[in-house]
């Protein structure tokens, strides 16, 4: 299904790829980190950055690198063992996709002869769909921007996939479930979306990335977040999440098929992941 027939942007802005790692322990060492480290020269390395990248840094490459962190990482509905089971993550993010496609093929031959596994999650930027002038304010006006890995040490990704029956409604019932619900007198019945997230707004850097050929295609998510953030907001991204998950809360969650939640830390580059 394409954004066009679902009344929603065809434009896009960006390009990621997630590029997860399961590196054995036996060859967590100089050598193999060396050969992926050198991979990223010329690219932007976004741990130390503060605010977007400029449009020089898109078109050369961005990337961030995050070591997993399985005691805070979890399964959920679609099982994706090549997801949940890495232990680092490679985000990259560029104006031009072949720049990433160069990237993962480049890494893929340096590091798959040693046995890494290699998953990839590949998507689009787009302009916001479901966002009015009023909601452009309450849920961006005051978002927190990216910004280094000092301040912000904690990545998780949650990729995710809509129901048939989602794609099935029309584009303004689809809205709907943005926006909380109100009974006879007025009073706030069901949060919607856009409250039961309201927590993150101010302490939660949140990127979405789209799947690049349309919706509701086979093996390939619909969505992936990704969201940056301090330890001690940590506890804030679990309220957030539990609210959207709440079905009577958030309607639109009944409608929604989650592949793993992956929680890593931010680190500088791949020579710095420890066993």
């Amino acid at each position: 299904m394409q954004p066009g027939d679902l009344n929603l942007t065809t434009d896009i802005i960006g390009h990621q790829r997630y590029v997860f790692l399961k590196i054995p322990l036996e060859l967590q060492g100089p050598e193999l980190a060396g050969r992926i480290d050198g991979l990223s020269r010329g690219m932007q390395n976004l741990n130390d950055a503060t605010g977007s990248p400029s449009n020089d840094a898109l078109q050369r490459g961005c990337y961030q690198i995050l070591q997993g962190l399985p005691e805070r990482s979890s399964p959920r509905e679609i099982d994706h063992p090549a997801v949940i089971e890495a232990n680092l993550l490679i985000r990259l993010e560029s104006s031009d996709p072949q720049r990433l496609l160069c990237y993962e093929t480049g890494l893929r031959k340096e590091v798959e002869p040693f046995g890494v596994t290699v998953e990839s999650l590949v998507g689009v930027q787009r302009p916001r769909s479901y966002t009015s002038h009023a909601m452009t304010q309450f849920a961006y006006a005051a978002a927190q921007g990216p910004g280094p890995a000092e301040r912000h040490p904690l990545g998780v990704v949650t990729p995710l996939n809509k129901t048939q029956q989602w794609w099935d409604f029309d584009s303004m019932h689809r809205e709907s479930f943005f926006l909380p619900r109100y009974d006879t007198d007025e009073n706030v019945i069901v949060k919607g979306h856009s409250l039961a997230a309201a927590a993150g707004i101010s302490c939660i850097t949140r990127r979405l990335m789209h799947a690049p050929d349309g919706y509701a295609r086979k093996s390939i998510y619909d969505f992936v977040g990704y969201f940056e953030f301090s330890e001690e907001n940590a506890s804030v991204f679990e309220e957030v999440m539990a609210g959207l998950r709440d079905l009577g809360q958030n309607p639109e969650w009944k409608y929604v098929r989650e592949g793993p939640e992956w929680w890593g830390r931010r680190i500088r580059r791949a020579s710095d992941l420890r066993q």
